[in-house]
């Protein structure tokens, strides 16, 4: 299987793949929420209170928001559309994903039906010259208490071989998720940390961040959000 290696069909099937797990990612954290639905007010008032995350979390969807004008403005697009939602409303939000004339998603937008004006999910794709994918920006709203989004990322792309690797942070700064899956000289490498697990292994001499493996995947890839909070 050729993972994000060159641009050609397989790794245009990949890809959408890879873009579909990350929806799905998106999804999988909403349903979890919507079970939360009594202790929703707590998340809420604790975004509320910090002026500082409320800001910078809201100015970078702003920011998204713009960056998907921008991106299709003037250009043949093609939107599919369809509606999605969860247990206790399957019909919540409109998504729309937009194509340019190569068939490569751009951005996925959705938007609450009941509240046309209101964004739920802004996902922002952006690619090299070889079709690869390099950077993923999202920012998630929950249905209730739209204060500030309650999820976002950026993640950085990196390839070498049939290896694909992401590293993943907050509109805060904050390192958040690292993936890595492919093949390596006929050697199978998958592993995915979460926060905890970046958290855990810092510090940590003889741990995965020390192995062959983990520096095949992320040696080189961008270590910090730098100048890429803002889309580009």
């Amino acid at each position: 299987m050729v993972l994000h290696g060159v641009a050609n069909d397989n790794w245009i099937v990949y890809d959408m793949n890879y873009l579909k797990k990350i929806f799905n990612y998106v999804k999988f954290v909403f349903l979890i929420l919507a079970w939360m639905t009594p202790i929703l007010p707590v998340i809420a008032n604790s975004i509320k209170e910090d002026n500082i995350h409320v800001k910078t979390w809201n100015k970078f969807a702003t920011d998204l928001y713009e960056y998907h004008k921008q991106q299709i403005k003037g250009k043949t697009i093609t939107i599919k559309s369809k509606k999605g939602g969860y247990a206790t409303n399957k019909e919540f939000y409109l998504e729309k994903e937009y194509y340019d004339t190569n068939n490569k998603l751009l951005s996925r937008l959705s938007w609450e039906v009941a509240k046309p004006d209101n964004l739920h999910v802004i996902e922002i794709f952006i690619y090299n010259k070889k079709n690869q994918l390099v950077r993923d920006y999202t920012a998630a709203y929950l249905p209730l208490y739209r204060n500030a989004p309650v999820q976002t990322l950026i993640s950085f792309h990196q390839y070498n071989k049939d290896l694909h690797a992401f590293r993943s942070f907050d509109a805060s700064g904050d390192r958040v998720l690292e993936r890595c899956e492919g093949i390596y000289d006929r050697k199978e490498i998958s592993f995915l940390l979460d926060e905890d697990d970046l958290y855990a292994l810092l510090g940590d001499n003889n741990g995965l961040m020390y192995s062959t493996d983990y520096k095949l995947c992320f040696d080189g890839l961008q270590e910090d959000l730098g100048q890429y909070l803002k889309p580009q």
